[in-house]
Formats: C-alpha cells, sequence, structure tokens
C-alpha cells in the first residue's frame, strides 16, 4: 500500500494537485520515495513542473533537497522557474541557470489526482485506486533538429517540446522562437525529404532527431539572413509587441 500511495503523490507533485499531496502527506508514506524507473521523488516533478506551492509544501514536510534521480539531476538541477528555486534555497546565478527555451515554461498542468473519495475530506481509502502511470523522464520530450530553407547556414538545431503538446501549432511557435523569425514568414514546414507537415496528427507521427525545414514566403537574405528581421509591411496584420 505504502508504494501505491508514494506513487500517487509523485502523480499529484507532477499535476499540481496540492489538496492531493496534503492529504497524502498526512498518511506519513515516505516523502523521498523514488520511481523504480527514473529515481525521481515528488520534488523532482514539482521542480520539473514549476509547482512552486507544492514545492515549499514538500520541503517544509522535510523533503530532501539533495536526492538524486538515476541520471544524477538533484531537484534544482530540473527547474526553469526561479520562484521554485527560492524555494530550495538556491540563488539563479548559483546554477548558472541554462533557461530551456520559452516553450518549455509551460504553465503547471492543475490536474487532480484520482484519490477515491478524495482522502481529502473523508479520508477514504485509496490504495485500490488506480495509479496514472508518470512519463518516464527520458522520454518526456521529442528532440526535433531544424533549419531555415535556403539560409546561409547549413547546420540544423535541435529543439525539445513536450510530447503532451505535439500540435502544429505549437511545433510552429517552438521553431519560430528558436529560429528567431515571425510565424508569419513559414510558408511551411516540411519533414525532410519531401514531406509538407499540415495538422496536429502529422506532428504527433514524428520520431526523435526528425530533421525540418521551414520554408519562408520570402527568402532570407542580405542582412536578414543574419538577424532574421523582415520588413513590417510582410506582417502588416500582426500585433507588434515591445
Amino acid at each position: 500500500m505504502a508504494s501505491i500511495l508514494e506513487e500517487k503523490l509523485r502523480e499529484a507533485a507532477c499535476l499540481g494537485d496540492i489538496e492531493a499531496v496534503t492529504a497524502l502527506l498526512s498518511q506519513n508514506i515516505d516523502i523521498n520515495s523514488q520511481n523504480s524507473v527514473n529515481g525521481w521523488t515528488a520534488l523532482h516533478w514539482a521542480c520539473k513542473r514549476g509547482n512552486e506551492d507544492i514545492v515549499k509544501l514538500l520541503v517544509s514536510h522535510g523533503a530532501d533537497k539533495e536526492v538524486k534521480n538515476f541520471k544524477g539531476e538533484a531537484p534544482s538541477d530540473l527547474c526553469v522557474y526561479p520562484g521554485t528555486l527560492k524555494q530550495l534555497g538556491v540563488q539563479q546565478d548559483e546554477l548558472g541557470l541554462k533557461f530551456i527555451p520559452n516553450y518549455i515554461r509551460s504553465p503547471p498542468l492543475n490536474g487532480q489526482v484520482d484519490i477515491g473519495s478524495r482522502i481529502r475530506p473523508k479520508h477514504t481509502d485509496i490504495s485500490s485506486m488506480p495509479t496514472t502511470t508518470l512519463p518516464a523522464t527520458q522520454n518526456d520530450d521529442l528532440v526535433l533538429k531544424i533549419k531555415i530553407h535556403g539560409s546561409g547556414d547549413p547546420d540544423f538545431i535541435e529543439i525539445e517540446i513536450p510530447k503532451w503538446k505535439l500540435t502544429y501549432n505549437n511545433l510552429l511557435k517552438i521553431c519560430c522562437e528558436e529560429l528567431e523569425i515571425m510565424e508569419c514568414q513559414v510558408e511551411r514546414v516540411r519533414k525532410l525529404p519531401n514531406t509538407r507537415l499540415r495538422k496536429d496528427s502529422d506532428v504527433k507521427r514524428l520520431k526523435e532527431y526528425q530533421a525540418l525545414e521551414l520554408v519562408l514566403k520570402v527568402p532570407l537574405s542580405g542582412d536578414k539572413a543574419a538577424n532574421c528581421y523582415q520588413s513590417i509591411s510582410t506582417c502588416k496584420d500582426q500585433t507588434i509587441l515591445y
């Protein structure tokens, strides 16, 4: 029973369900228990997802801030939110934080864990309830290689997309952020060698390290190839934020 509750604690920390976390901690389970596959604790998941309130709660209940997962990562190594680092008592510059691109700074999932009749007010036995399997961290993100078609730079760059966010619009947004171009410049996204991506189902079929090209409506040239800036007239219907 203890192992079931411990996995539910990790799940609740991942999903941002602070009510479930509070209830499960009242069951006197091992707050530092590690997943048998990846070695992640509840604190690892809360830090990864940026669930600041849950990080604070776990630390106040004695969660080990130094415990390493099976890849040798402490919870602080997984933080992409300054607020979660603060709860761990770590200054951002202490880590020399390599902040992951904007797309991974997604809002917490804010889901809820099925713990029977929610143990919270009624303290129902939850040992018989099914446990959701959390994604293994090594498979959490899809790594893709991207570049601009016809640009002066022949090299690809790698990007990571959370697998639960694999949609065409999200792929386009991430690619444009990483390549420093505007979405309105893109004529099509091509899966090399010769397949055009058009919809979410096309994106969900992408494999690890698939090479993609963004074909622009107007090819970059001269200074534009160096800094990816463009004439405002090509995006005149877009709102420009300063």
